[in-house]
């Protein structure tokens, strides 16, 4: 028997490559004073961050936490952080380095600098210095050319919702989400929590999956992004006046959209989903005037996206190169008596 099969493992993004450029919610989603400890990794690509925080994630389930993982924007294969909970103690593992950088807060008391940089050979580093400053400048320029065909696919993105705003029936959209919305919330404080299930980088949009228990009641819905978007807000807007326990969840690509809400007591989940209860185009009746408009900005924003992806992936692979650089530089069994030495210290702690 799975001893440690009631525990959780649930994955979020906390950052977004977004039409606004890069929007970081790490200071939504470790907030200092909610945490025993907080452990910020430093540290050049290829220092080995995302690995050491991901042999924490499983040394730490096995202590019986419920972990939250976060993961890269750009690269969902690699983390930037881990949330550990139990008994009410919660520890936090940051990657805070560029572009997502992240220093002591409340320094000792609860923030701890993890500086990984202590275990490379600068020699090494030193005579690769043309290649690295080089290789540097090509990642920055490529990702400067990736934010800017998002921007162009955030303008005409911007161009879509105005329409479909403009012929947003929120009087029936408020009606629908009363039949399920719970009319108040026993208990609640009003908590806000922020956390990203979709991200755009070199794979384009990625999302990762809601993992919940099977006892949350889910609510799909369906249709457009856009009239999604809309109604979630209604719901929010609900949700908020009833002062309900919640955590959003922006859209990556607009962070002013929603793709999904979930309350915490009322065990719900609103969620943006193809088998769906709720089909949120029904809220909204566009004109043959208002399609033509859509038709014509979805072209431009499709066309720009897929010019971002190419920028980001060639990005990455540029990252990927410099990671194997560091690497070769590093002294990894050094990593391994840190994981060590804070193991120890984390049972202590929880």
């Amino acid at each position: 028997m799975d001893e440690n099969k009631h525990k959780t493992i649930k994955k979020y993004f906390a950052a977004a490559n977004s039409y606004r450029g890069f929007i970081n919610y790490f200071d939504k989603v470790f907030p200092s004073e909610d945490f025993k400890r907080i452990y910020v990794l430093k540290g050049g690509p290829g220092t080995g961050k995302s690995s050491l925080m991901k042999k924490f994630s499983k040394a730490l389930y096995d202590m019986e936490c419920d972990i939250e993982e976060i993961y890269c924007s750009s690269d969902p294969s690699s983390l930037d952080g881990v949330i550990a909970s139990r008994n009410g103690n919660k520890i936090a593992f940051i990657d805070g380095t560029a572009p997502h950088e992240r220093d002591a807060i409340i320094p000792g008391a609860v923030d701890e600098i993890i500086n990984l940089g202590n275990n490379w050979d600068k020699k090494w580093l030193i005579a690769k210095r043309d290649d690295i400053i080089a290789l540097c400048k090509e990642k920055s320029e490529s990702y400067k050319t990736a934010y800017q065909y998002i921007q162009i696919a955030g303008q005409a993105a911007k161009q879509i919702k105005f329409v479909y705003l403009s012929k947003f029936n929120e009087l029936k959209a408020k009606t629908k989400a009363e039949t399920f919305l719970p009319k108040l919330c026993l208990n609640s404080t009003g908590k806000i929590q922020t956390r990203l299930k979709s991200s755009f980088g070199r794979y384009g949009e990625f999302n990762l999956e809601m993992q919940e228990s099977t006892d949350k009641k889910i609510i799909g819905v369906g249709g457009n992004d856009n009239s999604i978007s809309l109604f979630l807000e209604v719901c929010l807007s609900r949700l908020m006046q009833i002062s309900a326990d919640i955590t959003v969840f922006p859209s990556a690509l607009d962070p002013d959209s929603l793709d999904a809400i979930e309350l915490h007591n009322e065990e719900l989940i609103i969620l943006k989903k193809q088998n769906c209860e709720i089909d949120a185009d029904e809220f909204v009746l566009l004109t043959e005037v208002g399609k033509e408009r859509i038709k014509t900005s979805e072209a431009i924003r499709k066309d720009a996206l897929n010019e971002a992806k190419r920028w980001f992936k060639i990005a990455s692979d540029i990252h990927f190169r410099l990671e194997e650089i560091y690497s070769q530089a590093m002294n990894f069994e050094k990593n391994d008596r840190i994981f060590e030495e804070k193991t120890t210290e984390l049972k202590n702690i929880l």
